[in-house]
């Protein structure tokens, strides 16, 4: 659907040279809700902005349905283009028009009938919850009006894509959840792709099948959210999860676990699904005769997953601290030692 092949983009100012994306290959499948996320000045808005060419990359390939953008003439990339709606933080609205207008504007643009506008602009008003908001203007609705007004129109034309750059960073967090479950059930609805750019993890878990993680205007780091949740590889990923939980264990309960003389580990327990209500620590009690104490845990959502994460000291013989941590494993769990207790 969306394919990015070694992506950059250069800006200069005067003599000075600005990399703001560096060699980035990305492949969204048709589907599926996309996530890149990364902090202020990452790369993010440039590169999101390339898929449509609203930015054109210095180098690199776009493909949109296998159509290389490079090279298309300005009525050839008007038609893709036409296929790819987008979102914007600060909604971009017309001021001096009511919503029902906004949400037309796409149709007049190409001329579309009288009577199709109305029945269109009418239908994607229902959808987003603003049926009694068509005469309204833009500066009598809240933050979370004006979005989805923002949606309504980026929907008119029947996109393939939808494009969202920072979509709710403006909105209050009960805001952001009602937009985020309106993108949701656009994408399930329409079977729309939506590739999105944020700096929140928590939008990123509730929403997005995979995720790209951005810094200094590279992907560091890209996959499942669920493989990059349980399993974060770099440090900026690793910072990004702990808005979500933070798994660091206090230093004076490290040093007190270190100080203990019986023979033990911590435990990094990860589990998924049904394994969340697996009676673990009951088995390496009662099956292995170890001493598990409970540490750390919490439990969250992940899109329609549950994930948890639980850390335990674990005490007894060595050997059935081992045979425990295998039976963890057999249970379809991922297990790390994270410290040692001499």
């Amino acid at each position: 659907m969306i394919q990015l092949e070694q992506i950059s983009k250069r800006y200069y100012q005067g003599k000075r040279e600005i990399d703001a994306v560096k060699n980035v290959t990305l492949d969204v499948q048709k589907g599926e809700i996309f996530g890149i996320i990364g902090y202020s000045g990452a790369g993010k808005s440039t590169l999101i902005r390339c898929v449509n060419f609203l930015e054109q990359p210095t180098s690199g390939s776009v493909r949109i349905n296998g159509i290389e953008l490079e090279g298309l003439k300005r009525a050839e990339l008007r038609a893709v283009r036409r296929r790819i709606g987008m979102i914007f933080q600060n909604f971009n609205l017309l001021s001096s028009i009511n919503v029902f207008d906004n949400v037309a504007a796409p149709l007049q643009l190409v001329k579309t009938p009288k009577e199709a506008i109305t029945k269109k602009v009418r239908e994607l008003l229902d959808l987003v919850g603003l049926t009694d908001k068509e005469e309204s203007f833009p500066h009598q609705l809240s933050g979370g009006q004006k979005q989805r007004v923002a949606i309504a129109r980026a929907l008119a034309s029947d996109p393939e894509i939808l494009l969202c750059d920072e979509a709710t960073s403006a909105l209050d967090p009960q805001t952001t959840e009602s937009i985020l479950d309106l993108l949701l059930e656009i994408n399930r609805k329409y079977k729309i792709t939506i590739m999105l750019i944020t700096h929140e993890m928590h939008v990123i878990k509730k929403i997005c099948d995979r995720v790209a993680v951005m810094e200094n205007g590279e992907v560091v780091e890209q996959g499942t959210v669920m493989d990059i949740i349980s399993a974060p590889q770099q440090p900026i990923t690793k910072n990004f999860i702990k808005s979500i939980f933070d798994v660091t264990l206090p230093s004076v309960l490290l040093n007190k676990l270190e100080n203990d003389k019986r023979p033990g580990k911590i435990l990094r327990i990860s589990f998924v699904g049904e394994n969340a209500a697996d009676p673990i620590l009951a088995d390496l009690a009662t099956q292995f005769t170890l001493r598990p104490t409970i540490l750390y845990g919490n439990i969250t959502q992940i899109k329609e997953t549950i994930f948890g994460c639980l850390i335990i000291g674990v005490t007894g013989e060595a050997s059935a601290i081992e045979a425990g941590i295998d039976y963890l494993t057999q249970q379809q769990l991922r297990i790390e030692v994270i410290e040692h207790a001499e």
